[in-house]
């Protein structure tokens, strides 16, 4: 027996996030690019979405290394990892 819980994941899960052959995207540059050059525009978001990933990690692993005197996107100065 499936739960609610279950059941709104699913639907969430299953749901379409962009459409690039909606009316809306028509102006859209990115929704443009899928439908005219699939692989450019898939290259664009792994790479999109790889440097905000590399980025976060960086952070975070100063926060870790920091403590309380982490500041976000600061400069640490010493330039050592460990």
């Amino acid at each position: 027996m499936m739960t609610t819980k279950t059941t709104n994941l699913d639907a969430f899960l299953d749901k379409q996030l962009f459409d690039p052959d909606a009316p809306s995207n028509d102006d859209n540059w990115f929704a443009n690019m899928v439908r005219n050059d699939y692989d450019s525009a898939e290259a664009l978001y792994v790479g999109a979405i790889g440097l905000f990933g590399v980025i976060l990690s960086q952070e975070l692993l100063r926060m870790v290394k920091y403590g309380s005197a982490y500041t976000p996107f600061g400069s640490p100065g010493g330039g050592n990892l460990f």
